[in-house]
């Protein structure tokens, strides 16, 4: 059983299934919840992954490539590779509750269970996540993964230091990428 990731102190869980060994990684699924009026992650884009959002509970507003949707139960956002993207909890009064699939699955399990263990332990939230460990994670995961906004080159270049920082103070032990399903 995957361990769900719990930051209480910013409204946000996230709890991965076991799609991801049952379809030998061909497929990521969790449980995405944000209380009222709570936003997902900062705009980014999934290099070689398709995102889909369905929602459960409550209503998501989603942009993608800079046009907003609205997804209310049942409605579902499709996010293509290459596109960048963020979401948020549309209701100031009820959670928003989604299942989220990445296909392929790839390492944004262990890229999302690796900071949230570490956002849990500093006390639930994901500002709290060391910056050597974040920036060796990202560094890790440039080619699946990337922040929207910031030249491709320039988080090489700054991830990359972070990256070796977190590999000379021994912290990149602790959370090596994954073989296998990649």
């Amino acid at each position: 059983m995957k361990k769900a990731i719990d930051l209480h102190r910013i409204g946000e869980k996230i709890e991965f299934n076991d799609a991801r060994e049952r379809t030998n990684g061909q497929r990521s699924e969790c449980i995405v919840t944000l209380q009222p009026d709570k936003k997902g992650p900062p705009p980014h884009i999934h290099i070689r992954q398709v995102e889909v959002f369905e929602v459960l509970i409550g209503r998501m507003i989603a942009v993608v490539n800079g046009k907003e949707t609205t997804a209310n139960v049942g409605e579902t956002v499709v996010v293509q590779p290459g596109e960048t993207h963020t979401f948020r909890n549309g209701s100031d009064t009820e959670p928003l509750v989604m299942k989220v699939y990445f296909e392929k699955a790839l390492n944004i399990e262990w890229m999302l269970q690796t900071m949230g263990e570490e956002a849990m332990r500093k006390g639930g939230d994901w500002d709290k996540i060391s910056v050597p460990l974040f920036m060796y994670i990202f560094f890790k995961m440039r080619r699946e993964y990337r922040l929207a906004g910031i030249p491709f080159w320039l988080q090489d270049a700054i991830f990359g230091i972070g990256a070796a920082i977190a590999r000379l103070t021994g912290s990149a032990k602790k959370v090596q990428m994954p073989t296998g399903l990649a």
